[in-house]
This record gives C-alpha cells, structure tokens and sequence, in this order.
C-alpha cells in the first residue's frame, strides 16, 4: 500500500468505510417498474485525435449498437470539447466537457457525466459507462431491464475484436473475463428520484478492473449476464490502449486465441449486427 494511495483515498479500506457511512446515509427506496438504462461515454477531442473522422467513425458505430437494441428504453450522454456528428434520435444527448484536453481527461469527462445525469435524471436507473468504439449485443438493455435487480449486471463474456481485420478471439471467464479487459462493462443501479446519493458509488469506479469488486463493498454485487454481451474493439487507431503503445500486449492474446473458424466468427459478428 503505497502513500500516495493513502493521501489520494483510494485503498480498499478506506472504500469501505466510504461504503458503510454511504449505506447510513442513504435511504432505502423501492426501485421503480421502469428503470432506465444509461450510457455515458466520454469522448476524445479533436486536437488530441490522430483521425477525428475515425473517432466519428467509430462512436457512429457504437450509438448504432444502442439504436438497435432490443428494448428501447435507453438513453445516452456523451461528454467531449468538441460535438461529434450525432443520428437524429432524442435518447442522445452531448455535453460539453469542461476541461482542456489534456493527455488523459477520461477521469474528469467520467466525473462531469455523473454529475450531469445526477442532477438532470430524476429517475432510477442504470448507469453503464461506455467506452465510444465498443459495440454492445442487441439484447442487453431487454436483459438489464426484465432482470431488473436493483443492484447492477457485469459483461463478463465477450469478445475482442481487430476492427480493420474482423479478427477476434473469446474474452470469457474464468481465463480471461471480458470485464478485466474492457471498460463497457458494467452497469450500476442508480436511484435520483429523491437524492442524488448514488453518485458516490459511481464516483468510486476509477478503474474498470475494480468495479465488480467495489460494487460488492458497497452492497451492489452485480450479476454477470449469460451471455456473451460485448465487443472490446481494437486496431483502429483511436482508443486509449493505443494511445498508450499497449496495443502489441494485446494483440499477443489475439494471435494465441484467435477463433478461426469463418463460420463461428461470422456468426458471432451477427448476433452483434455487424
């Protein structure tokens, strides 16, 4: 336990005792019959793009994934310094982002989006923070909803997927859980209808690796759903991964687990619609 994790609030511990005075503070309510499920997606800015006609490109691809859900009962929130070319549906909404652009601001456009959803959403739902070039399975918001918990849902199954080759390879547990490697993974019930109390268990998921495990702290354990729910997409240029020079690590995984048989992976490509 380093120091400066101390000084930042950011051990286990000190999670957990942020959890119990939460857990005090908070008042229990009935969820609704009618949650709703949200997406927050923080976006890059142009200046820091190396292709903002790809990063266009790519959240295109994502928003289309939403609108052919199943159940349409969603909205979505994306938070950038610039506005993207956006489909005509009033279920998307874009923000502003309030900080300058630099290297890494997903911390602070992941702050501004659960600030804005808690004072804006009079509603309870769930909050799933989505990265802008995944692709979400047709039936997950239909899943989220009829399963309607009251505490959240884990994309533990999914896929990773080589944009430009259509390459992919299975993201399943317990070798190789879809949720350690993506970030569009989790979605965490949230209640604003009488306080906005919520957001400071939304505010604790820092790390996409770790939100399963905060979630349990703070009496949400999130129920993985069945089946595989998601598409972790890479090799086009424009997510964080590649913008860190860590692409090649995963590619590694790719090449050792790759699914060969054209049957399978058209198959796989067509439950998500693509």
């Amino acid at each position: 336990m380093s120091l400066l994790r101390v000084l930042q609030g950011k051990t286990r511990t000190q999670g957990r005792w942020r959890a119990r005075l939460w857990r005090w503070r908070r008042p229990e309510a009935e969820p609704s019959d009618d949650p709703l499920v949200l997406f927050a997606l923080p976006l890059v800015s142009r200046r820091r793009a190396s292709d903002w006609a790809r990063v266009e490109e790519n959240l295109r691809g994502t928003l289309e994934a939403f609108r052919r859900q199943s159940d349409p009962n969603w909205r979505a929130v994306i938070c950038g310094q610039d506005r993207p070319a956006l489909p005509e549906d009033d279920r998307i909404d874009f923000i502003e982002a309030k900080v300058g652009d630099k290297f890494y601001d997903k911390g602070d456009k992941r702050r501004q989006l659960i600030a804005q959803v808690a004072r804006t959403v009079r509603r309870d739902l769930y909050y799933m923070q989505h990265d802008a070039d995944d692709i979400l399975h047709p039936d997950v918001v239909a899943h989220i909803r009829k399963g309607h918990n009251g505490r959240g849902y884990l994309i533990d199954r999914g896929y990773f997927v080589h944009a430009g080759t259509r390459r992919l390879a299975p993201l399943f547990p317990p070798e190789r859980p879809f949720h350690k490697t993506c970030g569009s993974s989790a979605a965490v019930y949230a209640d604003f209808r009488e306080h906005r109390l919520d957001a400071r268990l939304l505010y604790e998921h820092r790390s996409h690796t770790q939100v399963a495990g905060i979630c349990e702290d703070w009496g949400r354990p999130l129920e993985p759903i069945p089946f595989a729910a998601g598409l972790y997409m890479v090799g086009h240029g424009e997510n964080m991964i590649e913008r860190r020079g860590k692409l090649e690590q995963r590619l590694g995984y790719l090449d050792a687990n790759e699914i060969t048989d054209p049957a399978e992976r058209e198959e796989i490509l067509r439950a998500f619609g693509l």
